[in-house]
């Protein structure tokens, strides 16, 4: 044996002064060195301490978008809104409302005056005053918030209510042509007939000058006043004739062009009367003719206007030198929109990426974001060339809307994580002195890996199956542990009450006084968990976490408890089994997000629930993938199935877990993650749970409660 390691030295020992002999060659030659350097080179990508790093530009109506940086993300928001007018009149008061001229009947009636019954006329007509057509009108006018140049009028609807007290001596052809009356009062035949006496109510709307008028609801009496003489007649309540939608919304949008805020209002009543006795004088009373209700209402949506734009900015550092090549360049970034854009909406409304004002030609449309963030990176090929030296490097992420629509709630676009990663290098010229420390070190570098390749063979090669193992097992942990987890609790230390809770456990499950009861009995041995973590207790383990922080496991009969303490916040898990060593550390990471996060409201805690109620359960999902314990469901059919497979590329593995959930969403819509591994019947395979992933990922199969947060 001792032979052998000395054949292999003696091979060695000549390789070495080989490369040893030509190092004493090179120092004699000035050398290049290359120096590689990759870096990232956005500030704030996960726009924390966005104003100093990010700034923000609009083009087109400032009024349609906005940008902004909240909440840890970018945001573009599209103003979208709906909106509503209505004038309510049951019935129309005196103040709302002034009497004015009819232009075309100028002649107003005897008493023309609101009452607490509404909008009143009353008329007696005969041979010395002549007044024919006698009319009235009351206008009210409307002042609109909104400039309705940006908005487009979607519905609207006109109601009024009429009615009328008359006496039967109105002259209808019925009247006096058949009857006792005509025959025994002949003096009173109708001698002179044309249409009749009648009254018309109308309602109209206008702009403010009068230059557009335009009647949009009307009756026309017939039948009254029918009656031979004497005595009264009556019209009943009665709902006016209101225009077909399509022209009301033609007629104020045309009212509306003039004046973008004021238009008018007018309740009108004209009388028709003849005079149709020559020879007799011919009496007509119109005692009460009423307009008590009017209801007119109007929806209008936001109107979105072409090329309007938006854009979150930086200027970054530049690379100087002329001794620089700069081999690659990568952005990477994620998108999503709070709600889709409905179909057909804006088809060429899209996101654009600027890098040194030069645009990127990769088109990522409004339309295909979905309300899960969305990774998308840009390759060298796309964004190498524009990486520029000896100038500051810019990067513009910009929402282009190139259509003009009507929008009836608000969209926003929010951006994440933007990495510009750029490769480079720098050669450096170097003197033989300088070089020969590089040569020296590279020569003990080789040295030693030859001598430790030698010392450390048998140890560094390691069964491939073990390795492949370990890799499974890592990638599996977190569906055992969200498997284990039975419930959460999150307790206010000081006061001994819980903040959040979230229970799985089928023992607790609908049992709410047991539950409660557990958690006061968590908060109540708080002191006595402090002294065992000094002591030690039956039961009682405690593991230090990164050497500063401990994580408490409570072994109860029928489960396990979980417990980190930060500050004011107690974290509790109620586990099935033994915490894994993951779990351990992920439950303390939680712990330390969550009061990073919060520890303001956490120390001013006033009890109230509903705080939290939003926020912790994204923590959650983010630490301990909860959303693997809810509810999913699919989002396509079957029939979408090939067209879905094209699209997302999906392998052969996730056709396999998809066709089995086909199978299990046939019996119930709504299934578990754990009972589709369960019939696929491998756990363990890694190969299994990148399917399930990638299906979650691309908004195939989706949890029904939990929102995930890649």
């Amino acid at each position: 044996m001792g032979k052998i390691w000395l054949v292999k030295l003696r091979k060695y020992y000549l390789i070495i002064t080989v490369l040893l002999i030509s190092c004493c060659f090179l120092t004699n030659v000035l050398a290049l060195k290359e120096k590689h350097v990759t870096r990232q080179w956005i500030r704030d990508s996960e726009f924390n301490d966005s104003p100093e790093s990010w700034f923000i530009s609009t083009e087109g109506d400032f009024r349609d978008v906005n940008a902004s940086i909240y909440s840890g993300q970018g945001n573009f928001k599209i103003n979208g809104e709906q909106k509503r007018f209505s004038l309510v009149a049951d019935p129309p008061l005196v103040i709302d409302w002034m009497a004015t001229d009819n232009p075309n009947f100028a002649d107003r009636p005897d008493i023309y005056e609101i009452t607490s019954q509404g909008c009143r006329v009353s008329h007696q007509f005969n041979d010395i005053t002549a007044v024919q057509s006698p009319s009235v009108h009351w206008d009210q006018n409307i002042s609109l918030p909104d400039d309705m140049s940006d908005y487009n009028i979607k519905s609207a609807s006109i109601q009024a209510i009429v009615n009328a007290t008359v006496d039967e001596n109105l002259d209808r052809l019925e009247d006096y042509l058949t009857g006792d009356y005509a025959r025994l009062n002949p003096n009173y035949i109708v001698d002179t007939y044309s249409i009749g006496d009648f009254i018309r109510f109308y309602v109209m709307v206008s702009d403010l000058k009068k230059d557009k008028v335009y009647e949009i609801a009307h009756f026309q009496t017939e039948q009254i006043g029918s009656s031979n003489p004497p005595g009264k007649d009556y019209l009943y309540d009665t709902y006016m004739i209101s225009i077909p939608q399509e022209t009301l919304l033609f007629y104020l949008g045309s009212v509306l062009s003039t004046d973008n805020h004021n238009f008018t209002i007018t309740l009108g009543i004209r009388i028709h009367i003849e005079d149709n006795l020559s020879d007799y004088w011919d009496l007509d009373y119109f005692d009460e003719l009423i307009i008590k209700y009017l209801n007119f209402s109007f929806t209008y949506e936001k109107k979105i206007d072409r090329f309007t734009s938006m854009s979150l900015n930086q200027i970054g550092e530049s690379i100087n030198g002329t001794n620089i090549e700069i081999n690659n360049a990568q952005l990477d970034f994620r998108l999503k929109i709070n709600d889709e854009l409905p179909e057909g909406l804006s088809p060429n409304s899209e996101i654009k990426i600027y890098i040194n004002n030069y645009e990127i030609d990769n088109i990522i449309k409004l339309s295909e974001l979905s309300n899960i963030f969305q990774n998308f990176t840009l390759g060298a090929t796309d964004i190498k060339s524009f990486i520029l030296k000896d100038i500051n490097i810019s990067i513009s992420i910009t929402v282009f809307l190139a259509d003009e629509f009507v929008l009836d709630r608000e969209l926003i676009i929010s951006v994440d994580d933007v990495y510009l990663i750029i490769s480079y290098t720098i050669f450096i010229e170097e003197s033989p002195q300088d070089y020969i420390f590089w040569i020296i070190l590279t020569v003990l570098i080789i040295v030693i890996a030859i001598l430790g390749s030698l010392s450390l063979r048998s140890y560094i090669i390691l069964p491939r199956n073990i390795k492949k193992r370990n890799s499974v097992l890592l990638r599996t942990q977190k569906f055992k542990d969200a498997e284990n987890i039975q419930g959460v609790l999150l307790i206010h230390n000081e006061s001994g009450l819980p903040i959040y809770n979230k229970n799985y456990s089928e023992l607790l499950k609908g049992n709410n006084t047991l539950f409660s009861g557990f958690i006061q009995a968590i908060s109540v041995v708080g002191e006595e968990l402090t002294l065992k973590k000094k002591v030690g207790s039956k039961g009682f383990r405690k593991d230090v976490i990164d050497g500063v922080h401990d994580v408490i496991e409570l072994d109860f009969k029928h489960f396990q408890c979980l417990i980190s303490d930060l500050e004011e916040l107690r974290t509790v898990l109620i586990l099935n089994s033994k915490a894994s060593k993951r779990l351990k550390r992920q439950i303390l990471n939680f712990g330390l997000s969550v009061y990073a996060k919060f520890s303001e409201r956490i120390k001013n805690w006033d009890h109230d629930l509903v705080q939290f109620k939003e926020d912790i359960p994204i923590f959650l999902n983010n630490y301990f993938n909860l959303h693997y314990k809810e509810f999913f469901r699919l989002t396509i059919t079957r029939s979408d199935l090939d067209k879905t497979k094209k699209e997302l590329r999906l392998s052969r593995n996730d056709l396999k877990v998809l066709k089995e959930v086909f199978k299990i969403s046939e019996d119930n819509e709504l299934f578990k993650l754990f009972t589709l591994i369960e019939e696929i019947g491998q756990f363990d395979d890694e190969s299994i749970i990148d399917s399930i992933e990638a299906l979650i990922r691309n908004n195939i199969l989706k949890p029904t409660e939990f929102i995930i947060q890649e």
